[in-house]
């Protein structure tokens, strides 16, 4: 995948592809709460900050909230 022809695609927009792929998908359910940041950065293989980077993109989509203290949780639709 790339962002433009010849350009490797960042990898933060990589795993909020997947991470939105599988909100599309129902492997995360509306209203279920995501993984912590921490296992999804060990499960994509990538640093922390990449996974918070792809849950900002992710919030600011609309399709996932954050609660503090409570945890990510994919947004129900309204």
């Amino acid at each position: 995948m790339t962002d433009s022809p010849g350009r490797p695609q960042l990898e933060y927009r990589r795993v909020a592809g997947e991470i939105a792929s599988r909100i599309g998908s129902g492997t995360y359910p509306a209203g279920s709460q995501l993984p912590p940041e921490k296992a999804l950065a060990e499960e994509f293989g990538v640093a922390y900050e990449t996974v918070r980077r792809a849950m900002n993109v992710l919030r600011e989509s609309g399709l996932i909230l954050t609660v503090w203290g409570k945890g990510t949780f994919v947004r129900e639709e309204e």
